[in-house]
């Protein structure tokens, strides 16, 4: 019996809806949100729903599986190696596909490339058509209408894409693999695309004319997903709204069916049993109806975009006073950074406030996603009628740092860091990764401060690194409050949310300790010089003087997958914002305060 499971947590994010997932010696891809079964669990977020366009979110039921798809559905034998096309019919529950020609009914293995274009759209590679592409060596080669495939290794001819063959048993028609993944490699087969995910119908297939390109199915343009996440915040976070009688009505079912359904006849009889059961007079619940019914889809100012700085607004200022079940519980620290001693005086010269964290609700929306050239996104709910995004709700804690304006506009405008961040805004316009951010010097600073802030914080606080995240907040091409902090948290799907050990982490002395810590490892690492001196690392050389050793941190834990990276831009003599402070401090990492 084969156990599939994945955590409740990974359902948005890396395995969500369009993502290939391999599971023990199989791989699957994750259908559409739109394929769920059972009743779905609400995710009460109005304000980020209203910012996504969509009338609510919801998480899958925990006593119903998720769907997943089999692909690819080419599979072969490790054993005998005959290929075969499996197909949802044959499948079992619990059960891998295995052999049925070798005496020990040896799991098959999933090929390994599949076919993707640059709409989303993604499908087998057509294998029997590949095989009987090669000059043809006799007339029957390409006239082969029920092909025996095998998968085979061909010896010395080295060990890349060449020494892989797919073989025709019935006609012997054969060709390596190599070519298979360049540009016009499915283009030389008349490979076209589907227009359709594999797990949909194929009545739901669009026409699409762009070329399908064989791609590696763990590579990395085969899924790009988007995630939107906020955190919940005043006045939506407290229990005296959440627990109001009126906002309880609209969160249910039955009110939002009403808005959506006006005229219903047994419409009189649902507002009484509504007013029943949330304490309210007849009136009151038509009254509320009347105003939503008015304008069910009231548009919102903004969007995603709005999110950070309503978040901002919140970390900056945080309440005098909380019932202890609201769900954003903050303070500012004491005397965040003391009074005097060590490098304290220059902290407080750099770093304007400090804020704890006690306890945040992150919701996290997985609203699209993208394959290969990112040409069109994919929704995440597939469905003609599908009003609702997939999401999850997480519970913890944290510490917010917030910068001192005035000496970071100081420090942004000099020429020699401009400079330094020119690099990395040529490379991501050259290689068009618009889905990044801008890479300004505020943005690359607070980046790589926080990644050495997150891995040093693991060290101390007793998380895994994984366990953590990082929140930036940074103001977008002078748009927006100017906007110049980090915050550190860790969450986890229990609602009690984490035990506080992180809060205690942004108190001083241990916040002291924890940011000279973080600009000594900023000062050393294991591959210098190379990695201080290299022009540009990762991928697409998007990150400078950043590598394992020193400044990266789980893709989980970061918010643009280790790029946009730079540790100089802390510590260097010339444009190194901490460079003061990188002269106090010592130069070995672990240094006390």
């Amino acid at each position: 019996m084969t156990v599939r499971k994945v955590r409740r947590s990974q359902i948005i994010s890396p395995f969500g809806p369009g993502a290939i997932i391999d599971l023990v010696g199989e791989s699957f891809v994750v259908e559409d949100a739109g394929k769920w079964r059972g009743p779905h669990v609400p995710i009460d977020f109005p304000r980020l729903a209203a910012y996504l366009k969509v009338d609510s979110l919801a998480a899958p039921s925990p006593r119903w599986p998720i769907p997943y798809y089999r692909f690819p559905q080419w599979l072969f034998c490790p054993g005998c190696r005959r290929m075969s096309r499996w197909s949802y019919r044959k499948e079992v529950a619990n059960t891998a596909p295995s052999c049925e020609h070798c005496p020990g009914r040896k799991q098959l293995v999933p090929m390994r490339f599949v076919a993707v274009c640059a709409n989303g759209h993604l499908s087998d590679v057509d294998w029997a058509r590949w095989a009987h592409s090669e000059i043809r060596r006799n007339r029957n080669q390409n006239q082969c209408q029920r092909p025996d495939l095998k998968f085979l290794n061909k010896t010395g001819v080295g060990g890349g894409l060449n020494s892989l063959v797919v073989r025709c048993g019935t006609c012997d028609g054969e060709r390596s693999l190599d070519g298979l993944t360049t540009r016009i490699g499915l283009r030389q087969i008349g490979g076209k695309c589907s227009g359709r995910q594999p797990w949909q119908d194929p009545r739901d297939a669009s026409a699409c004319s762009e070329q399908m390109v064989a791609m590696q199915r763990g590579a990395s343009s085969v899924y790009f997903p988007t995630v939107e996440s906020a955190i919940d915040i005043p006045p939506e976070s407290a229990w005296s709204t959440i627990s109001d009688p009126l906002a309880a009505l609209k969160r249910s079912d039955e009110f939002k069916f009403l808005v959506s359904q006006p005229g219903y006849k047994l419409a009189k009889q649902m507002i009484e049993v509504a007013a029943d059961q949330y304490g309210l007079s007849v009136t009151e619940v038509e009254a509320t109806l009347a105003r939503e019914a008015g304008d069910p889809r009231a548009p919102v100012d903004g969007g995603p975009e709005n999110i950070r700085p309503d978040e901002w607004a919140a970390l900056i200022n945080p309440q005098a006073e909380h019932d202890y079940r609201d769900r954003f519980i903050s303070r500012r620290a004491d005397g965040p950074l003391g009074a005097t001693g060590g490098t304290a005086s220059g902290w407080r010269k750099l770093i304007a406030d400090v804020v704890l964290v006690d306890r945040l609700r992150e919701v996290r929306v997985l609203t699209h996603f993208e394959r290969h050239t990112m040409l069109e996104k994919v929704p995440s709910n597939l469905s003609v009628d599908g009003d609702f995004l997939p999401a999850i709700e997480v519970f913890g804690e944290g510490f917010f740092i917030r910068f001192d304006e005035e000496a970071l506009v100081h420090w942004e405008r000099s020429g020699a860091v401009v400079d330094r961040c020119r690099k990395l805004v040529e490379r991501r316009k050259n290689k068009g990764a618009k889905w990044l951010p801008a890479p300004t010097p505020r943005l690359v600073l607070l980046h790589t401060f926080a990644h050495l802030l997150l891995r040093n914080t693991a060290f101390e606080a007793g998380y895994s690194t994984s366990a953590l995240r990082e929140r930036l907040y940074v103001t977008k091409s002078g748009k927006g409050p100017a906007m110049a902090g980090v915050l550190i948290y860790t969450a986890a799907g229990d609602s009690e949310g984490t035990l506080g050990g992180l809060v205690r982490m942004g108190e001083f002395p241990r916040l002291g300790r924890l940011l000279d810590m973080s600009i000594t490892s900023a000062q050393w690492c294991s591959f210098d010089p190379v990695c201080a001196d290299h022009p540009g690392q990762g991928p697409d050389g998007l990150s400078l003087a950043a590598c394992h050793a020193c400044s990266l941190t789980p893709e989980t834990s970061c918010e643009v997958m280790n790029r946009l990276l730079d540790r100089r831009l802390l510590i260097d003599p010339e444009v190194g914002f901490f460079k003061d402070l990188a002269a106090m401090v010592d130069g070995a990492p672990g240094s006390a305060l």
